[in-house]
């Protein structure tokens, strides 16, 4: 006889922090918001370790909710279906719930999504006239926008007001391209150099064992906003260095 998918299934842990569940796949799917037909297709994309049989029902337990949770949270996050396979690709079938709270802490996005979905006659009705090709890129590069289909964005509110500002002056298409290209090297070196950081104070020691996961999702939660505060302080000081040396006498 099948559980009401209603009532929380029976578990029991042990000192690893390894829990043992059990579902049925419907109550899986509700246990995870997520529909029968979605469970089975990430089983069939190989996502999933292959369930308990036990005469004609497959039972499901802790392993497989744990990485669908996961799953769920990336997809949130934006990451395509090859990413997501390569990230559960790193988790060992058994791993207790302790290292799937660190992946997620790790992967989660360092900035709050505030973003809306907008069409791109969304964005003319608000520029009030035709947005060209090159435009669309700098929205892109800048940050602004993120395409997410055919003429369909999401948009991040605050950066695509001051972007779709600074399109209606008279700035040159090569100029805002040229910007933006800027901004996305640095940020990509600063991304870069970070991570760096990361993976020898925080990534490493937590693979060798010298702190546990909950200090790892600690400092994460910390070093982000500090990083992303961190970053804006010392752009702006930066500026404010390069306007003055930029308009000294030569």
């Amino acid at each position: 006889m099948t559980a009401d998918p209603s009532v929380e299934p029976a578990v029991s842990g042990d000192a690893a922090g390894r829990i043992d569940e059990e579902f049925t796949i419907d109550e899986l799917a509700t246990r995870t918001g997520m529909t029968v037909r979605t469970v089975r297709f990430y089983a069939s994309e190989g996502l999933l370790p292959p369930p308990a049989r036990r005469g004609r029902i497959a039972y499901y337990g802790a392993p497989h909710r744990m990485r669908l949770e996961l799953v769920k949270s990336l997809q949130d996050h934006g990451y395509t279906l090859a990413a997501i396979e390569r990230v559960l690709g790193r988790i060992p079938i058994d791993a207790a719930p302790a290292e799937y709270a660190v992946h997620s802490a790790v992967l989660a996005p360092w900035l709050p999504d505030n973003s809306e979905a907008i069409t791109r006659a969304d964005l003319e009705r608000r520029m009030g006239r035709r947005v060209e090709g090159a435009e669309l890129t700098y929205l892109e590069q800048i940050g602004a926008i993120e395409q997410t289909g055919e003429d369909a964005f999401r948009a991040s509110p605050a950066a695509l007001g001051h972007a779709l500002e600074l399109m209606r002056l008279p700035v040159p298409t090569s100029v805002l391209n040229n910007s933006a290209r800027i901004i996305d090297e640095h940020a990509t070196a600063v991304a870069n150099g970070l991570t760096d950081v990361f993976i020898d104070a925080i990534w490493g020691p937590y693979q060798r064992g010298e702190i546990d996961h909950a200090q790892v999702v600690a400092m994460l939660d910390r070093l982000r906003p500090l990083a992303v505060q961190g970053l804006v302080n010392a752009f702006g000081r930066a500026a404010d260095r390069a306007a003055r040396r930029g308009l000294e006498p030569s």
